[in-house]
């Protein structure tokens, strides 16, 4: 018994210098989202730059999302941009809250049969926990946001949304 938790407590010392390093790493992310109202889950590939500093961190980040509503007749397009503050509250886990601009364009000619399409700019705010594993030269990230974004449409629906992110950074 004492040998296993010598093994797990060395094994946790070794890879927390490597956590609180600084770094700075980018690479792709993938995320699945699921808006309040949407009519399915959707992909939201992106990609992420972070800086690492001790036990915080700065994520900047560019998504590409498109969701449907009202069971297709209303389209959404976005592309979000991220900025997020992180606090490393183990070394595995963060905490994690930041902002957003979501350049949305909203197309919903099913709903009126006649052409409409308008495009808004939103700022959304964000909150979540997150896991990162550095693994020689790349760290591999898993995180759960939820977003409190309101677009506003034609066909008045919630578009605030849970999006599941998993990356591999890249370490510079």
């Amino acid at each position: 018994m004492k040998i296993k938790t010598l093994l797990v407590l060395s094994f946790v010392f070794c890879i927390s210098s490597d956590f609180y390093a600084q770094s700075i790493s980018l690479g792709p992310q993938l995320g699945f989202v699921k808006s309040t109202d949407a009519d399915q889950t959707s992909l939201m590939p992106g990609v992420a730059a972070r800086l690492s500093l001790l036990s915080f961190g700065i994520e900047g980040a560019i998504y590409y999302k498109s969701e449907n509503f009202e069971n297709g007749l209303v389209k959404t397009t976005s592309y979000p941009v991220n900025i997020t503050l992180l606090w490393k509250i183990l070394p595995l886990f963060h905490a994690e809250g930041g902002i957003g601009w979501y350049s949305t364009k909203i197309d919903d000619s099913n709903i009126l049969e006649a052409v409409r399409n308008e495009t808004k700019s939103n700022t959304g705010y964000h909150i979540g926990a997150g896991i990162e594993l550095p693994l020689s030269g790349i760290i591999l990230t898993a995180d759960v946001r939820y977003v409190f974004l309101n677009i506003g449409s034609v066909a008045n629906f919630k578009s605030d949304f849970t999006v599941v992110f998993i990356g591999a950074l890249f370490t510079l």
